[in-house]
């Protein structure tokens, strides 16, 4: 599924929470499945739909790009051709307008039977919207909890849950390999104890940056406001900067998830070192320089950046460019630590069809079902995806297109052996907290500040929104 970066600014997202709030209080004596109850139609249970062999229709909304809308749509048909009492009308909504057209089909009571979802489910889940996934399970033995990465839950409480990820997307290392070819650099390493130490991959970024003239940033007379090649481009989010706050032993809590780990030394340090190559080092663009360079596939297209870290689903769009393109692990301060991230399919208590909408939400959630987006845009969810070597096979060849030589170590195996919990599906209030952060983390990519006196601040502002974490 693919991702948002953009973050929701934080009085509308209490707006959107209030919107929520007022439609589950108001709709919830009107809808089969009330939206502040755990009884009514389970969708496991068999009681509507298909048992009675009516024509039943589903509407479901989704967003992603039109490789994956395409991808989406083909699963669809898949479906109603082995289910042909059920019809899905399937609504394609652009990812910057999503909540904002589901909180208003919600609030005229047209929400969808089932639905992509981002963070603010868990809002959803606490008011009573959606279907706590556990209990769906107990019914149902074609699913089972250890079925799944360990950390791929999205709860709202230690026993509900907003479901699995629907697929897995990562931090990833990408570059363009004629760059390195070039500049005489060895290609980034692919196995995790092989990955660069942060001093390593700062030389590297270095011999990979070039201003107007051709000079390196160690170069005298090297001009560092007229950089025509960066040798790397972070995406400057908690997707990026978390993987090395986590190898420096940090964390985005600490204490039982009582307390803001990101003041502490180990990840402002981390966190620094990030800064210093936008300010210190002029390996990276600042976020104002970062605004003219293009997207990651196209920047490494354009070898305006030789490497770039961001999101996995980045590899979909650079196996249909025209580039010499690979992966490598992450850089690390101490030991090789990230994560898995990705949205969860979730079901909404109005539905008339819960059956039917659980069914679909099994179907979609199959690799197997959607195996061209596992090839290049997502990774399996499901843990024998990364240990039965046929499945491999299935979605991680190395001769696909979006599956560069030396992913299965840089990508797959790195992250499945190395995993910890995403801070986005972990951490209670993380949208609210992560408004603060991000601001707070501005002032430190553009030198303004450091990173231990803006988290100092931050620290401060969200206290009480600090009230521990889900999975840990």
């Amino acid at each position: 599924m693919s991702r948002h970066t953009g973050r929701t600014k934080l009085m509308v997202l209490f707006l959107m929470i209030i919107a929520l709030l007022v439609t589950a209080c108001g709709n919830g004596g009107n809808q089969t499945g009330t939206a502040n109850s755990d009884s009514g139609n389970n969708p496991a249970t068999g009681e509507a739909g298909t048992a009675t062999g009516e024509k039943v229709k589903l509407k479901f909304t989704f967003w992603g790009s039109p490789q994956e809308k395409k991808a989406v749509e083909d699963a669809i048909k898949a479906f109603e051709a082995k289910n042909p009492n059920v019809t899905i009308d399937s609504i394609h909504i652009p990812g910057t307008d999503f909540l904002q057209k589901l909180n208003a089909m919600i609030a005229g009571n047209e929400a969808p039977d089932l639905s992509y979802s981002a963070a603010w489910k868990l809002k959803m889940g606490e008011e009573g919207l959606i279907y706590n996934f556990f209990d769906l399970m107990k019914d149902d033995p074609s699913i089972k909890k250890e079925d799944y990465l360990q950390y791929a839950w999205w709860n709202w409480d230690t026993d509900k849950s907003a479901g699995p990820y629907q697929a897995s997307v990562v931090p990833s290392l990408m570059y363009n390999a004629d760059l390195f070819k070039e500049a005489g650099v060895e290609l980034p390493p692919t196995k995790a104890e092989e990955a660069w130490q942060w001093d390593e991959f700062v030389e590297t970024a270095k011999k990979l940056t070039l201003d107007r003239n051709g000079k390196h940033p160690d170069d005298p007379g090297f001009d560092p406001k007229n950089i025509k090649q960066y040798g790397v481009k972070y995406s400057l989010s908690w997707l990026s900067y978390m993987p090395l706050v986590l190898s420096n032993g940090g964390d985005y809590l600490i204490g039982d998830g009582k307390e803001f780990g990101l003041s502490k030394p180990e990840a402002t340090e981390a966190i620094q070192k990030i800064a210093d190559l936008i300010n210190v080092h002029h390996v990276a663009p600042s976020p104002v320089q970062a605004s003219s360079i293009p997207a990651p596939a196209t920047a490494l297209q354009s070898r305006k950046v030789a490497m770039v870290i961001d999101g996995s689903w980045n590899h979909l769009d650079l196996s249909k460019a025209k580039i010499n393109w690979g992966v490598g692990v992450l850089p690390v301060l101490k030991d090789y630590k990230t994560f898995f991230l990705g949205g969860s399919l979730i079901i909404f208590k109005s539905t008339k069809h819960p059956k039917e909408a659980w069914e679909f939400s099994k179907f979609l959630t199959d690799p197997q079902n959607v195996l061209e987006l596992h090839q290049g845009l997502w990774m399996p969810q499901l843990k024998q995806w990364y240990e039965d070597p046929k499945l491999v096979d299935s979605w991680a060849n190395e001769e696909l297109p979006g599956r560069p030589a030396g992913f299965q170590d840089a990508v797959m195996r790195s992250t499945y052996e190395h995993a910890e919990p995403s801070p986005e599906n972990n951490i209670r209030n993380f949208v609210e907290i992560d408004a603060a952060v991000t601001a707070g983390l501005d002032q430190v990519w553009l030198g303004t500040k450091t990173a231990a006196e803006a988290m100092k601040e931050v620290e401060a502002k969200v206290k009480p929104l600090i009230q521990g974490t889900y999975l840990k």
